[in-house]
């Protein structure tokens, strides 16, 4: 079996397409799992709880994975981009080195989360000032439960990057999938206390909100275990022998590249955290949107989540072996797919949101304020998608530091500019700051990657 997919001859369509479809299909299974959590967390009035209180506390538990993520892309950024470039320069030693270094620090990262989750989870749920008592208990449980199984979340991650970093993001779906398939079995079980199967009655455990979080950590742990299976045959990317391997300055050249990104992402969560209490002081129905609505805007990116792998893969294995010329035309080839596609995006998030939010909320007044979200967040989705397959490209050229300064300035906008239009418009100004934030940012870092491209002299000065 191939350890890597080349990327640096062929058709550069083809190519792209078989890095990004599975990536796609990972993002699919992603969001599955959080609309499949959504989906029977919604369904808790069937034992006589709030659906709103429940998926409320999901949302305001849910920041603190979101951080969690931030220190994942620190390692996962770094070891996918090192490993596609030395894959580009077809050195699996180095390969084996950047694996088992980005092992030990995603290790070191995964206690640090742990530990803070599970110890200040009281701590974290009272900065959000909610005045339902369900909303706190039931966000609580199911923030220690999610922080103690850290490990899974955190190494799962670290192996999608390396297979990401080969080009063999097939591998990374068909594991993932796995997990989702657990994950929809399961959900139903410790969420609701009866389940109808085929007419069939069958007892749950009725644990609510904390159901819901067995069930994830359990469908992360069994895709962690398959990825430990693997690594034990001679299928395995690289041997784990992380003493024999530990470089202190693999690590350092891991953290270099995956800083900005991870830093990026820590102060986009700590924002979307910081709009998060500023929805949750118009009533707990807000935030149940925000949370329900957030998934459903994932199928505008989950396309674009794809090329941004599959960018940074392309791109870093070209830069590896030298071959510059393709990583213009790759780029170029990408947009031509991506804007079409936010186009679509745009038009569908708005003519359907009505529906879309019905799917899993049956309150009429709730369902009228996600409405309004999925419409006002829909003009940006373009400029979001493009925004995304460009910082992927970025991140290829080792230059993550771009897209994440890009990022940073534009989110943190969103709060001031959430203050002021929240004076007109209320809790509407907030989204309205979200959806403009992300319009700016897609503009200013293509035209900065054009910039970039010109810069190389990859393209034609204008006449």
């Amino acid at each position: 079996m191939k350890k890597k997919i080349d990327l640096t001859t062929g058709n550069i369509l083809k190519k792209l397409l078989i890095v990004a479809i599975p990536t796609l299909l990972t993002s699919i299974v992603q969001m599955s799992y959080n609309l499949t959590d959504m989906f029977w967390v919604g369904k808790v009035e069937n034992m006589g709880l709030n659906a709103n209180e429940a998926i409320a506390a999901v949302g305001t538990a849910g920041f603190y994975p979101w951080f969690g993520f931030g220190l994942i892309m620190l390692v996962k950024i770094g070891t996918s981009v090192k490993v596609s470039q030395a894959a580009g320069r077809n050195d699996m030693e180095e390969v084996q080195k950047i694996g088992n270094n980005g092992i030990l620090f995603m290790l070191g990262l995964a206690l640090l989360y742990s530990l803070v989750g599970f110890f200040g989870a009281d701590i974290y749920v009272a900065m959000f000032k909610s005045d339902s008592v369900n909303v706190v208990s039931y966000a609580t449980d199911y923030l220690k439960i999610v922080s103690l199984f850290g490990t899974s979340f955190f190494l799962v991650n670290l192996f999608n990057g390396v297979y990401d970093g080969l080009g063999k993001t097939i591998n990374t779906f068909l594991i993932t999938a796995s997990g989702l398939v657990l994950n929809i079995v399961l959900d139903p079980l410790f969420i609701l206390d009866k389940i109808e199967v085929f007419g069939t009655t069958i007892n749950g455990f009725g644990m609510g909100v904390k159901g819901a979080a067995i069930a994830t950590v359990i469908s992360q742990s069994f895709i962690l275990l398959i990825y430990l299976v693997v690594y034990s045959t001679k299928f395995r990317p690289f041997r784990i022998k992380v003493i024999k391997y530990f470089d202190w300055n693999k690590i350092k050249e891991i953290g270099k590249i995956g800083l900005p990104v991870g830093i990026q992402s820590i102060v986009f969560t700590t924002i979307a955290f910081i709009i998060g209490i500023m929805v949750t002081s118009y009533g707990e129905e807000y935030m149940a949107i925000q949370r329900l609505g957030s998934q459903i805007e994932a199928l505008a990116w989950m396309v674009a989540s794809g090329f941004q792998v599959a960018l940074s893969s392309f791109v870093g294995q070209n830069y590896g072996a030298g071959k510059m010329d393709r990583v213009k035309e790759g780029y170029f080839t990408a947009l031509k797919l991506l804007v079409p596609y936010g186009i679509v995006i745009n038009i569908v998030m708005f003519v359907f949101a009505g529906q879309m939010i019905g799917l899993f909320i049956s309150d009429p007044n709730t369902i009228a304020i996600g409405k309004r979200y999925l419409e006002i967040l829909s003009i940006s989705q373009l400029f979001m998608i493009i925004e995304l397959g460009t910082a992927g490209a970025f991140n290829g050229l080792s230059k993550t530091y771009i897209p994440s300064g890009v990022g940073f300035i534009g989110n943190i906008i969103r709060i001031p500019l959430g203050m002021i239009l929240a004076i007109s418009f209320g809790v509407y100004g907030i989204w309205w700051a979200v959806a403009i934030s992300s319009i700016i940012k897609g503009i200013v870092l293509t035209v900065w990657f054009l910039l970039y491209l010109r810069k190389l002299k990859l393209l034609k000065a204008s006449s």
